[in-house]
């Protein structure tokens, strides 16, 4: 009897585990998400549910990827972007003008922003808004800075860019409003940061190897992170979603043959409990850079992420 007692308390401990539950939940289940795969510079759209419409396509080098509607996603190129359907992949526009593009991004007010450093004549960092034409519409330098990753508009309509071992709050006429030091024991490569409504700032890491929150100080003050079974490496692209949980990409290195190593797409619940991992295959993966859970959002609408971090659609 007392062995029936401790085999009914193990299968029970493990059923009833907050991460075995919720894995098996429908709404995980019946997830869909757009990844972007640095490592065979791919792009590719996953459901869960319905395996057979997913896709994989080609796309060139670049970073960050974006609704912005129509049934389109936005990928930064290294000369600019390009907009693809959701439905199949398929590039309906791109912009090629911009060699020495780090990143792009749409804004709420519909133009594209492209990220360079050391660019366009300039020293620092480089922000270049411009229009559906290409036409440069405005110009913001940092030149205290030479190394960018990622930008996000922010509600007070500033930006937050990761530069490395540190992550910045910059006005559109230059100036640095607020910033912090990311913790690394070697060169973060930090690569995505949001502005909370309290606030804060969270960021993932890079080479960090974890989500970083900052306070108004710039003080650290939580950090997420593991287990070590899903080989915590470089953290990159993140989604905050509407429970206020973190979906972030887990990047495993350069070139085609990382697919077998970590779980490479990772989510948080806010004090940093893994609810949920995906094992990416192998066979159509390599190492993912970058993640957007489509589930509750309208893909007909341009998404920017709002005063909680969270995708929010612009009318």
């Amino acid at each position: 009897m007392r062995f029936q007692a401790i085999l009914f308390l193990l299968i029970s401990t493990i059923l009833f585990s907050p991460v075995f539950a919720q894995t098996a939940d429908n709404e995980y289940n019946n997830r869909s998400f757009l990844l972007r795969d640095e490592g065979l510079s791919q792009l590719s759209y996953v459901s869960l549910s319905e395996p057979e419409s997913n896709w994989h396509q080609a796309v060139p080098k670049g970073r960050d990827l974006q609704l912005v509607g129509k049934g389109r996603v936005l990928i930064g190129t290294e000369s600019g972007y390009e907009e693809r359907m959701i439905s199949t992949g398929e590039k309906v526009s791109e912009q090629t003008s911009f060699p020495g593009t780090i990143a792009a991004r749409k804004l709420k007010n519909g133009n594209i922003l492209l990220v360079g450093a050391d660019w366009q004549d300039e020293k620092g960092i480089v922000l270049l808004e411009i229009n559906d034409n290409g036409t440069i519409k405005n110009r913001i330098v940092y030149p205290d800075y030479n190394y960018a990753r990622l930008v996000r508009e922010t509600s007070e309509n500033t930006f937050i860019i990761t530069s490395n071992d540190i992550v910045f709050e910059g006005s559109k006429d230059g100036k640095i409003l607020w910033k912090a030091n990311v913790e690394s024991e070697r060169a973060p490569h930090a690569w995505q940061g949001l502005r909370l409504a309290n606030g804060s700032t969270i960021l993932a890491s890079g080479y960090g190897g974890s989500v970083q929150q900052f306070d108004l100080e710039g003080n650290l003050y939580r950090k997420i992170t593991g287990p070590d079974e899903v080989n915590p490496n470089f953290y990159s692209g993140m989604q905050i979603l509407s429970n206020g949980n973190i979906v972030i990409a887990n990047w495993q290195g350069h070139g085609p043959d990382r697919g077998e190593s970590g779980k490479q797409l990772l989510e948080y619940s806010p004090d940093g409990e893994l609810v949920w991992s995906w094992q990416q295959d192998p066979e159509q993966f390599s190492s993912l850079q970058g993640v957007i859970v489509l589930d509750g959002l309208d893909t007909d609408l341009l998404h920017v992420e709002d005063e909680n971090g969270v995708l929010n659609p612009i009318e």
